[in-house]
């Protein structure tokens, strides 16, 4: 099992945050993937840091293993306390197919298939507020 500790995430974040922001002008499904998973790695470096865990696995006391939350950004939100004040509202998310509603979770898996998601630099803006967060508190 990969485990990577607080700083391998931390740094991963940035440089998918980097790539991301690159390939939006050019493919916006593709940045707002890349953008995904840099806001996964840098809530899960952020629930690490704020709870003194060594590695994605570790979990000490009440503290479950950021490893545990998969791909829910939301409850990693939820878990590391972020004012409400300090994030856009959280965005639903359609599927421009078929109009179906999906969970954020879920977004990775839309855009790595290649789904087109309606709202999709909406998404992008709570991302990269995420992110932002993390940074400023990590």
């Amino acid at each position: 099992m990969i485990n990577p500790p607080f700083l391998t995430l931390k740094r991963r974040a940035e440089e998918l945050h980097s790539s991301g922001c690159r390939e939006l002008p050019h493919n916006p499904e593709s940045g707002a993937l890349l953008l995904f998973y840099a806001a996964e790695c840098a809530l899960k470096a952020a629930y690490m840091y704020k709870n003194n865990l060594r590695n994605t696995g570790e979990e000490r006391g009440p503290y479950r293993a950021a490893r545990s939350f998969v791909h829910n950004l939301v409850e990693l939100t939820k878990s590391l306390n972020i004012p409400m004040a300090s994030l856009p509202r959280t965005p639903e998310v359609f599927l421009v197919r078929n109009g179906e509603r999906n969970e954020i979770s879920d977004l990775h898996q839309a855009w790595r298939y290649g789904e087109k998601i309606k709202e999709t630099a909406t998404i992008v803006q709570w991302l990269l507020k995420l992110i932002e967060w993390c940074k400023r508190n990590t």
